[in-house]
């Protein structure tokens, strides 16, 4: 099972941040192996339902 963690940059040491529809970047890790994938946010500038729009994707 992948685990996905909103991201202030695309790596592993980046911040976590608490913003969803609004992050940078999302991480997603999976925790067996440590592979890691992330994804660019191009939801952060949408005029609203930024949260909605992403919650698709990473369902």
């Amino acid at each position: 099972m992948w685990v996905c963690v909103t991201a202030t940059a695309g790596d592993l040491n980046a911040q976590v941040d608490p913003r969803f529809g609004r992050c940078p970047y999302f991480v997603f890790v999976d925790p067996d192996t440590m592979a890691i994938e992330t994804m660019h946010n191009d939801a952060i500038v949408a005029s609203g339902g930024a949260g909605v729009l992403k919650g698709g994707v990473t369902v």
